[in-house]
């Protein structure tokens, strides 16, 4: 039983080798440029949500003073 276990895992490992073959890696000019649109994104986002936050905050604390 453990020789057929062994095949199975070589066979595993046969599959998941062919697998990473078959993976396209992008060009490192292109994943810079994901890299600057996912961090610009990000800060974007991040800017909204600030602002957001300081009208909600103004807004209830002008509802919570009246």
């Amino acid at each position: 039983m453990a020789e057929t276990e062994k095949k199975t895992m070589s066979q595993r490992f046969k599959a998941l080798k062919s697998e990473f073959d078959k993976i396209i890696w992008p060009e490192p000019k292109d994943a810079g440029k994901q890299t600057v649109a996912v961090v610009a994104t990000s800060v974007v986002i991040a800017l909204i949500i600030v602002i957001l936050d300081y009208v909600i905050q103004y807004g209830v604390d002008f509802l919570v003073n009246l």
